[in-house]
């Protein structure tokens, strides 16, 4: 049976699905043409209010993207409700993503990648200039028509300056192009997508992402707080790479800059370049999901990060988990997708501890001796005892201190993750214990204590402890979320339960010696 859409577009195949629903070729009676129709699919268990929302971020986004008409930018033609949701008509490109042209032929010839990404970031100069940032600029999203790149995929974009209806609480994007100040969930602009750019077109000179990690919280801690994976086969377009790839935005090239060496690169090759090493095809790692062109066989999706439906407006904060602490090498902190956003009360209220853990601060200086069997770690903006011999990871003020004892996994872990504007911890906690409770990244959540006002640091802090499951370990979480030196900051004790009582004495040491410098 043939299904229509708002009485005009008749849907004919599926071209490809992806976390937010699928793109089917459709013919537009109207006019008599095929066109491409992108059907918004939205989580389960979401209530009236955030579908309500969610739909009215889409047309307002959709509408955004319609204002765009450049060559180098996949048109929307039009958006239209059917069956109470959103469906998305854009121009049919019949052509091949950029991410299965590497797939197939592996790394490309800078000269080739120059030229791509000069028609990319001349698509993006066009956006950014009707005040529209795409925050999702990866292979996947660049179509290669003959002699040209088109960028396609302006749903999840949002406008400049305008963050009424867009998302709180959500990583919206591919983690291995995402740029870093997106994965602390800080506002996308224009710099975001001059990241992403950067990191497409080392993925297409390379043959693989900026950060190949075997997972996606490993890529999510690569992009916060490594620099890219050695660059090999660049040559000329090393500098570009580079210059885009910087974690500050304020410090990236600009993309006059970034087009002047561009041009450089597409008017011929640099002499006397080193031939690169024989190309090794990559795992493909943790992605989004691509929507397949026509013709091209689907491939088994990976399964992307949770989308958090919208919530209240205020600035959301990661928690973070250790996963290194469940790992053979016991490495980097993570970022998962569960959000702080602005909600009513928690599941428990009351004053108190969790697991144990102290609620009162010494006086002790940041130069006092540490306590017998710990060492001194020292931050950007604090100084804190912890166990010796436990190995630090990370830096500044975004670092894991893991266990090193054989067959042992727990670890600790303080993160800086919100100005102090950012809201209260206790409404923070609160939101995301209902989140984690249908977040896959805890499979067997069960909330054990939460306590939203716990004295600490001369103020208010927040308590949750919960158990879970990791790879098959049982394992036990304690989070602390207070206001520390002008911002939010969380403290975590993470371990396999087998071991949890010999971390808790480790955990509150922490947060006794835990002082500004």
């Amino acid at each position: 049976m043939v299904q229509l859409i708002a009485g005009r577009y008749e849907l004919i195949e599926v071209l490809g699905r992806g976390g937010m629903g699928a793109v089917w070729r459709a013919r537009d009676r109207t006019l008599g043409r095929e066109v491409a129709v992108k059907e918004v699919s939205l989580p389960q268990g979401l209530d009236d209010a955030q579908v309500e929302r969610t739909y009215a971020r889409t047309f307002r986004e959709a509408r955004s993207a319609a204002r765009l008409d450049h060559p180098g930018i996949v048109t929307v033609h039009d958006v239209v409700e059917e069956d109470g949701r959103p469906w998305i008509v854009m121009q049919l490109v019949r052509a091949e993503a950029l991410d299965t042209v590497i797939a197939r032929e592996g790394p490309l010839p800078p000269g080739r990648v120059a030229a791509i990404g000069l028609d990319l970031l001349d698509a993006l100069s066009a956006a950014h200039a009707a005040e529209v940032v795409h925050r999702d600029v990866k292979p996947g999203n660049v179509l290669l028509p003959r002699g040209r790149a088109v960028l396609t995929d302006f749903g999840i974009a949002t406008v400049a300056g305008d963050e009424t209806l867009t998302q709180a609480g959500a990583i919206v994007g591919s983690p291995a192009y995402l740029a870093p100040e997106q994965a602390r969930h800080q506002k996308a602009t224009p710099a975001s997508d001059l990241w992403s750019l950067g990191a497409t077109l080392y993925a297409a000179v390379e043959g693989r992402p900026p950060y190949k990690r075997p997972d996606v919280w490993g890529v999510m801690a690569a992009v916060l707080s490594d620099d890219p994976d050695p660059i090999e086969r660049a040559g000329p377009l090393t500098p570009v790479l580079q210059g885009l790839l910087r974690k500050d935005p304020g410090l990236r090239i600009s993309p006059d800059e970034a087009g002047r060496l561009l041009r450089q690169v597409a008017r011929g090759p640099a002499p006397h370049v080193p031939a690169p090493p024989p190309f090794v095809p990559p795992d493909p790692g943790p992605r989004n999901v691509t929507l397949q062109p026509r013709n091209e066989t689907p491939q088994p999706p990976v399964a992307p990060p949770t989308i958090v439906p919208p919530g209240p407006r205020r600035p959301p904060w990661p928690l973070i988990i250790p996963a290194g602490v469940f790992a053979a090498a016991l490495v980097v902190a993570v970022v998962t997708v569960v959000m702080f956003t602005s909600r009513g009360e928690g599941p428990e209220g009351g004053d108190g501890r969790a697991g144990g853990s102290t609620s009162t601060t010494t006086s002790s200086s940041p130069d006092a001796a540490a306590p017998g069997g710990y060492r001194h770690y020292r931050g950007s903006a604090f100084v804190v005892a912890v166990p010796e011999g436990w190995k630090d990871d990370g830096s500044g003020d975004d670092v894991t201190f893991t266990d090193q004892t054989e067959g042992v996994h727990r670890g600790i872990v303080i993160q800086r993750v919100a100005s102090a504007s950012a809201g209260n911890p206790g409404d923070g906690l609160a939101d995301a214990i209902e989140k984690m409770r249908d977040d896959s990244q805890y499979p067997g959540f069960k909330q054990e204590k939460f306590h939203r006002n716990v004295p600490y640091q001369g103020g208010s802090a927040a308590d949750l402890q919960f158990t879970f499951t990791k790879d098959g370990i049982p394992a036990r979480c304690l989070v602390r979320v207070f206001e520390f030196d002008g911002a939010i900051y969380q403290a975590i004790l993470v371990g396999d339960q087998k071991h949890w009582d010999g971390g808790v004495p480790h955990y509150e040491t922490f947060l006794k010696t835990l002082r500004k410098l």
